[in-house]
């Protein structure tokens, strides 16, 4: 009875142990309660017992009626302290833009993590992310505007391309209402442009023009082309929005204004045929702008969707990662080195661990620089060196790998026939 006491306490303590061992993935959301409008922090920390041999394959946390994106410089490597030990860690920072006064539930992922295992292969596991909650509010007072607009700072124009100044009958002019916003997506901006119809003037619109960024910018042109002379009042736009930095409801104006065209309000055949001409001539430019614009409506997304498509495989590929890698050595950061290391490989054979790759494609002393640049990144071993011939050795052994695969593939025998 005594003995098996004793083998039942090893076992616990055994498999208290291995628990131990596991992976820890961490995830926290702040604040948990963010105005419409505004970003919240979601952060992934992942620990392991060694060190990492590639990065871990995160989900998209993606949520319904929200933006999540990645902000630049959005992870770091850590040291911490588990139990006796001291593991290496990854932190990855995200910002979620609640798009909806709503509760959002963050539950049921789960990320790759692969680790050093030492003295054997490395250890692949698949941990699930703690579930997070994060609530979406619109403010007190703001739930009146419609469209619903919040951010830091918003600005309206009313621009003019030309000399507004000195116009006559039959001359054009081009005006744009412009919204630039630092908060929301460009999405949330309303059209800006008014329906303007004056006698004696034909009006023609281009498509909207979007685009994201730090600031959100929505711009319209409208071309006008003065049949008559006369006076025309061009209005202004304002939009109200909720100013997430004063936490109040601000508006947003631009000023209209008025436009004199010097010529005839009855025009002599002569002049008519002259205006008609002209008429004609922006009425061909203007058609020929709507269908540029319809082609590009239908052909724009794809056209765009393709280079997209293009710059992602290419920034996906195994040279372009190596390329990375190799700037990473020769400028001698180590901490940026590794990781560029453990992403190149990813690329080029998922299947091999780092050690591995250089002990069956390297040399010795390829095998230790790269044990070396382990350990400064995540053991605390020293830092320093110039990491300029580590990169002409994975080159060469990179060469080496490459060219042993092109030769098994050429090499293989050909199906045989049924």
């Amino acid at each position: 009875m005594r003995r098996l006491i004793l083998i039942v306490i090893a076992s616990l303590a055994s498999a208290g142990a291995f628990a131990q061992d596991r992976p820890i993935v961490r995830a926290e959301v702040t604040p948990m309660t963010v105005a419409v409008g505004e970003a919240a922090e979601l952060k992934i920390t992942v620990l392991v017992p060694t060190w990492f041999t590639r990065p871990p394959t995160y989900p998209t946390f993606e949520l319904a009626n929200a933006i999540t994106r990645i902000p630049d410089d959005s992870s770091y490597s850590l040291r911490e302290r588990v139990g006796n030990e001291s593991w290496s860690g990854i932190v990855r920072s995200y910002e979620v833009l609640p798009l909806l006064g709503a509760n959002y539930r963050l539950s049921g992922q789960t990320m790759s993590i692969t680790y050093a295992n030492p003295g054997s292969d490395a250890v692949t596991v698949d941990v699930d992310v703690p579930e997070v909650m994060l609530r979406g509010s619109v403010p007190t007072g703001a739930a009146e505007l419609d469209p619903y607009i919040a951010g830091r700072k918003l600005t309206l124009s009313l621009n003019v391309e030309g000399d507004a100044s000195d116009l006559t009958a039959g001359d054009a002019l081009v005006i744009s209402y412009v919204a630039e916003l630092d908060g929301l997506p460009a999405i949330f901006l309303p059209p800006l442009a008014p329906e303007l119809s004056f006698e004696g003037v034909s009006v023609y619109a281009d498509t909207a023009e979007v685009a994201d960024g730090a600031i959100a910018r929505r711009s319209e042109k409208l071309t006008l082309v003065f049949d008559t002379g006369g006076e025309f009042v061009i209005p202004g736009h304002t939009l109200g929005f909720w100013n997430t930095a004063t936490e109040s409801i601000e508006s947003a104006m631009a000023e209209g204004f008025t436009i004199s065209v010097a010529g005839p309000l009855t025009l002599s055949q002569s002049d008519a045929e002259a205006v008609e001409q002209r008429w004609f001539f922006w009425v061909s430019i203007g058609g020929g702008l709507i269908l540029l614009a319809s082609v590009l409506r239908v052909l724009g997304p794809a056209a765009a969707a393709s280079i997209r498509s293009a710059r992602e495989r290419r920034e996906q590929s195994e040279p372009y990662a190596f390329a990375k890698l190799q700037a990473a050595l020769r400028s001698n950061d180590a901490k940026d080195a590794y990781r560029a290391m453990l992403g190149w490989l990813e690329r080029l054979d998922r299947t091999i661990g780092l050690r591995q790759f250089a002990s069956s494609y390297g040399d010795d002393s390829l095998l230790s620089a790269v044990d070396a640049l382990s350990q400064m990144n995540y053991a605390g071993g020293p830092s320093g060196g110039d990491l300029g011939e580590l990169a002409d050795a994975l080159s060469a052994a990179r060469s080496r790998y490459l060219r042993q695969s092109k030769m098994a593939v050429e090499t293989a025998l050909p199906p045989l026939n049924p």
